[in-house]
């Protein structure tokens, strides 16, 4: 589903028609998830997946009492001056989106930050759940839509929180038999074609100008939207094996 601008555009003003001197125009973020809920709620989605942006218990997008299913992924040093200078300070903050009596997730952490995950996760009296990497045999010879080894572990806490909703929702026999079977043809064509636009995304030039469409260009922009010390080191790895791969590529069609 894809709005279109002037659908967009209705609903913003539709919400600020709503503020007044008592109730004033939200922060930029918190607009943005007003925003995001009204939409969902005007197009009637199945489910909604609410990617926290800063933080956890106190993001705009915490205010969901009864989720589904909370996942956490990969932790680093990120928002320091507000989250902590800690992963433990950080990852409890990230916690903060855990809900009594809802199933929790989370990719491997650092023991710093294990330790505080585990320890919200206690107070709440829910079993929090350390999900691996998804294996590239579970894909059956398919690759993940999404570039870089880091997102076998992205992929394999998708499929966990995925799993949880069929459960809740009845559809047993659409699940994952169990964590190290190939998967079903269902999840293998989402996280084959899963595509995310600034997140190791490559764009050849004439996919930018329409001027150079019918000639031979050799310019090629690597996008990814790193903003920490882990993600940026991430990103460093999978430019350089991108680059290496274009290189090959060229190289044998000379």
């Amino acid at each position: 589903m894809y709005l279109v601008d002037n659908e967009t555009n209705g609903l913003i003003f539709t919400l600020q028609e709503k503020t007044d001197d008592d109730i004033p125009m939200p922060a930029y973020f918190r607009f943005m998830a007003l925003l995001a809920f009204k939409i969902f709620s005007a197009e009637q989605v199945d489910v909604a997946l609410l990617e926290v942006g800063l933080g956890g218990k106190f993001d705009a997008t915490n205010v969901v009492k009864s989720p589904v299913v909370c996942g956490i992924s990969s932790l680093g040093y990120d928002h320091m001056e507000i989250l902590g200078n800690t992963l433990g300070e950080i990852a409890g903050e990230k916690a903060g989106i855990f809900k009594k009596g809802v199933p929790a997730y989370t990719a491997p952490q650092p023991e710093e930050a294990m330790v505080a995950l585990k320890r919200r996760a206690s107070e709440l009296g829910i079993s929090l759940q350390v999900v691996d990497p998804l294996k590239p045999h579970q894909l059956k010879d398919q690759h993940l839509g999404l570039q870089g080894e880091h997102q076998y572990e992205n992929a394999g806490l998708a499929v966990a929180l995925a799993s949880t909703w069929l459960e809740k929702q009845g559809h047993v026999d659409r699940m994952p038999l169990n964590h190290t079977d190939p998967l079903p043809d269902q999840f293998i064509r989402g996280l084959s074609s899963a595509s995310l636009q600034g997140r190791a995304q490559i764009v050849p030039d004439s996919q930018v100008n329409s001027e150079e469409k019918d000639r031979d260009s050799s310019l090629v922009f690597y996008l990814d939207g790193a903003h920490s010390p882990e993600s940026m080191e991430i990103c460093a790895r999978w430019f350089s094996h991108a680059t290496k791969e274009q290189s090959q590529t060229c190289s044998k069609s000379r």
